[in-house]
């Protein structure tokens, strides 16, 4: 039973279902009639073969700052871990045979991605971080393909990426002293704390003020603007003031975690159906 909780939480189920949740929402947002249930397991696979695949390659780290994790507390053996992954990417790639070749391609990079953000940039200068906020972005333009209007997904995905990218900043300022440790040259390691800090927190002040805009403009129901308003603008606001005080940066990863479904929410009754 162990063992099987270890492979569940291994593949962080939240952030399957919020990469799923993304690009069902990109989907919806096109009108299209028909769910494209195949790519939504398919990317539902690759998301989970992607955080597997971290964590066998960040177990050093992990040590030090995530002992909770199921092969660093010894829930699951790195060969498990490694069974895992390979079922993990043999299932989205059998899945991405029946879905359109465009829509198969981008599965397939996304395994590609994640596994190269694993193994080499996850621990250099922004290059993680951008990956990640790339990854995340663009499960709304593939929803968006899928249903046959890929400009459907740009704003969301556009949002998403500047969210995703101050996030990753913060979890990296969140777990300084691990990846110091093991010589990785994060940002708030190779700038500083602060100018790291900064940054993201400029980065949730721009979503703060830009957030409403595509409601004002016309291009979103007043819906939109209304449950971005009560929920995610609050989350960040909070955020920037634990961030410009480099307190709780844990509890601001979580909020901004929690903060993705409610924007999610946001962009599906947003536009003009």
């Amino acid at each position: 039973m162990r063992k099987i909780a270890g492979l569940v939480v291994l593949s962080r189920p939240h952030n399957v279902a919020a990469a799923v949740l993304s690009v069902a929402v990109g989907f919806s947002m096109t009108g299209s009639g028909e769910w494209p249930w195949l790519v939504f397991a398919a990317a539902a696979l690759a998301t989970a073969a992607g955080h597997t695949v971290n964590d066998i390659y960040d177990l050093a780290i992990d040590r030090l700052n995530r002992p909770d994790r199921p092969l660093v507390s010894g829930a699951l053996s790195v060969r498990g871990a490694w069974i895992e992954y390979v079922v993990l990417v043999a299932g989205a790639l059998f899945i991405s045979i029946f879905v359109p070749r465009a829509a198969a391609v981008w599965i397939i990079a996304w395994v590609v991605l994640l596994h190269l953000y694993s193994s080499k940039l996850k621990r250099m200068f922004l290059a993680g971080n951008a990956l990640v906020a790339v990854v995340a972005a663009s499960g709304f333009l593939l929803g968006a393909y899928a249903g046959h209007d890929v400009r459907a997904g740009i704003l969301p995905a556009a949002y998403t990426f500047l969210f995703v990218m101050g996030r990753e900043i913060v979890k990296d300022a969140a777990d300084l002293e691990g990846d110091r440790a093991l010589g990785a040259t994060t940002f708030p390691i190779v700038s500083g704390m602060k100018p790291a800090l900064v940054t993201a927190a400029v980065i949730f002040g721009c979503l703060c003020v830009t957030i409403p805009l595509p409601s004002e403009l016309g291009f979103y129901r007043s819906l939109y603007a209304l449950i971005m308003l009560c929920t995610l603008v609050p989350i960040l606001m909070i955020s920037i003031l634990l961030v410009l005080r480099n307190r709780s940066l844990g509890l601001v990863s979580s909020l901004l975690k929690v903060g993705m479904f409610f924007g999610c929410a946001a962009f599906y009754f947003g536009p003009k159906k």
